[in-house]
């Protein structure tokens, strides 16, 4: 139950109801989150029909538990609007391969990104919030900003000192006009034609797509023969045969996959997170508290992270209510019965945290600002299979460990240093496409302390 104390940070408005026909199809493609009435977050599935075919959005712990776990082998492959979305970028790389392929590919990635590693990653996050630290004064996209600067932490993290910020900047901003450019909805797939025809609405994003690939390619060119890193362990990896695992199209492959995945996800949790410290002053100043106590105005040690409980509890609550990917979206492999519901082979089945994360029979106060809701003492623990930042099961990501560290090390370094606040006029609204971003940006206005 929301109280009067609660913070509500703002969301989209939703629709009275369902939007139909040709209304629900525009939405589809422009922002899921305009199709949802204040009556999905109640619900515990969602069947839509659209013209040839249908899609089922499961939002309970259990149906999750079911599509995503339990019914791996079955829902085990990606959507195929989602495999057409980022083939153009990453090609077959793990995030989009399933059978014998992924499980070779995800044991090197589990190997190269196990949590065992972080701390030996941590000075390149120290480096990299440092670096932002200094740079910002004055309006600030801070979206834009977070973006370039968990992209170079990447790319720092796979070439070593090969890595160049310009790279990282340029990355960013293309990624961003890709993912602009592409349709939310396979309209292909919708009126029921073939795969191949798909092609002519990633028109313009294809274009982007491959300036994304040209700059890895240049990244892993001047990273030469000798590099080190992370990117020295792929090419050295070898299959059971003895042969290199990866050929040089498919070394670019998960590069890519690589930079957006390990990018993307921090830096919009991290854009929607001092954005709410923006607009919350009291959680501000305890997060300040927790790091003056801990920290003193220096940067974290890798050992102290673990300190700072309700700082990752604030990073936890912004992905809860902005959560970074979207939707999980799987294809049927035959058919299935969910919940009383017959799902067809090459059906679609999703859940989406952004309803999920907010919905009333899971939360309480489901739309309020609570970080306290993920402290180790809190009384009642986050719903298991119903809080997904990121993904779950065995496509669970697998650089998360990475990710939470880098986050944490981010937040220990800017709060202390910088103000943020909302400049006049500004209202950032999520928009949900291939992840979920401010549209526009997030602007923010940042003044040293």
């Amino acid at each position: 139950m929301t109280t009067s104390t609660d913070f509500l940070p703002p969301r989209p408005a939703a629709p009275a109801r369902f939007p139909r026909g040709m209304r629900a199809l525009y939405a589809s493609a422009t922002d899921l989150l305009s199709l949802f009435p204040e009556t999905a977050f109640r619900h515990r599935m969602m069947p839509f029909s659209a013209i040839s075919q249908r899609v089922l959005i499961v939002n309970e712990p259990e149906m999750v538990r079911r599509v995503f776990i339990t019914g791996r082998a079955e829902f085990e492959a990606k959507s195929r609007h989602f495999r057409q979305a980022l083939e153009p970028v990453i090609g077959d790389s793990m995030f989009l391969n399933s059978g014998e392929v992924w499980l070779t590919r995800r044991a090197l990635m589990a190997k190269l990104l196990h949590p065992s590693r972080t701390p030996g990653f941590h000075p390149l996050f120290v480096q990299g919030a440092e670096e932002l630290a200094r740079s910002w004064n004055g309006r600030v996209d801070v979206a834009a900003g977070f973006a370039a600067a968990t992209a170079l932490a990447v790319m720092r993290a796979l070439f070593g000192d090969a890595a160049r910020p310009e790279d990282a900047a340029k990355l960013a901003r293309s990624f961003t006009a890709y993912e602009g450019a592409v349709l939310a909805v396979d309209f292909a797939h919708v009126f029921g034609l073939p795969e191949k025809l798909t092609g002519w609405q990633f028109h313009t994003a294809r274009r982007h797509a491959r300036a994304i690939r040209r700059l890895c390619s240049a990244c892993i060119a001047a990273a030469g023969p000798d590099v080190g890193g992370l990117f020295g362990e792929l090419r050295a990896a070898l299959a059971e045969d003895g042969r290199p695992l990866l050929d040089p199209t498919q070394l670019i492959n998960e590069v890519a996959m690589l930079l957006l995945a390990g990018s993307e996800t921090s830096a919009n949790v991290l854009t929607w997170t001092v954005y709410l410290l923006a607009l919350h002053q009291p959680t501000r100043e305890r997060v300040l508290a927790e790091l003056g106590a801990v920290l003193g105005g220096r940067a974290p040690e890798a050992s102290e992270l673990n300190a700072l409980p309700f700082t990752k509890a604030v990073i936890q609550e912004a992905m809860r209510l902005y959560p970074p990917v979207p939707y999980l979206s799987r294809e049927a492999a035959r058919a299935e019965r969910i919940a009383g519901i017959q799902v067809k082979p090459g059906e679609t089945v999703m859940a989406l945290p952004w309803l999920l994360h907010r919905n009333e029979h899971l939360w309480e106060a489901p739309h309020a600002f609570r970080p306290e809701r993920f402290l180790p003492d809190a009384p009642q623990k986050p719903p298991q299979f119903g809080y997904l930042p990121f993904s779950i099961g065995p496509r669970v990501c697998a650089g998360a460990s990475f990710a939470m560290a880098e986050m944490l090390v981010f937040m220990a370094v800017l709060l202390p240093r910088l103000d943020f606040s909302i400049p006049p006029g500004a209202a950032p609204v999520p928009r949900a496409r291939l992840t979920l971003r401010p549209r526009g940006g997030m602007p923010l206005m940042v003044t040293p302390r």
